[in-house]
């Protein structure tokens, strides 16, 4: 869990900086730009996560069992 919230408060403050430069420099200091980067934050890091939990949910990844038997 830990790993989870600070790559969201990693994640989401980055978005938001970029929301914020975006805002003031190229859309003329509209909000739009801050909320959508900052909702790419929030996703980025719920899906790190979701891996994180659920390593099966990766498509294109096969979980192999070890048998403990050894063929010789």
């Amino acid at each position: 869990w830990d790993f989870c919230i600070s790559n969201l408060l990693v994640k989401t403050g980055i978005g938001l900086s970029v929301g914020i430069v975006a805002s003031a420099l190229i859309f003329k200091r509209k909000s739009w730009p801050i909320a959508i980067s900052t909702g790419f934050g929030i996703g980025v890091s719920y899906a790190e996560c979701q891996k994180t939990f659920n390593p099966t949910a990766i498509p294109g990844v096969k979980i192999i069992k070890n048998s403990s038997k050894t063929s010789e």
